[in-house]
């Protein structure tokens, strides 16, 4: 999918709401993230963990404006839209997916195939944001 890629996995307390992975679309027009899976790999275990983007209240397809990031929280809270337009969304679990250190992220299609990945630890794809 043009423009849509992982920037960032927050690790364990680096924010109040837990851990989180930054999904980005820095394409030029809005991308449909409906059915879109985000899931884990480690050296013992595949796709474990497996997030799977909503559709929206009315059952619409879930867009990601151009420019935008949706931040997927391992924990439980309430799916909206920040006032800068970014999408903050839930994933219910009461344990921590993501391994400080050698856990990848990734992103895919309701088919499997790979969009994109990003091992826990890397560094921000886009330090100053988007």
């Amino acid at each position: 999918m043009p423009g849509l890629h992982i920037c960032h996995v927050g690790l364990r307390g680096n924010d109040a709401r837990g851990e989180w992975v930054q999904v980005a679309n820095d394409g030029m027009s809005a991308v449909g993230l409906t059915g879109l899976k985000l899931t884990d790999y480690t050296a013992t275990q595949q796709n474990v963990h497996i997030y799977e983007f909503p559709a929206t209240t009315s059952n619409t397809v879930l867009m990601l404006p151009a420019g935008k990031s949706a931040y997927v929280f391992t924990g439980h809270g309430t799916s909206g839209w920040t006032d800068d337009g970014h999408l903050l969304l839930f994933a219910g679990r009461s344990a921590q997916v993501w391994n400080n250190t050698g856990d990848v992220a990734y992103l895919r299609r309701a088919d499997g195939t790979f969009i994109d990945t990003m091992t826990v630890g890397d560094p921000k794809r886009h330090p100053n944001g988007h």
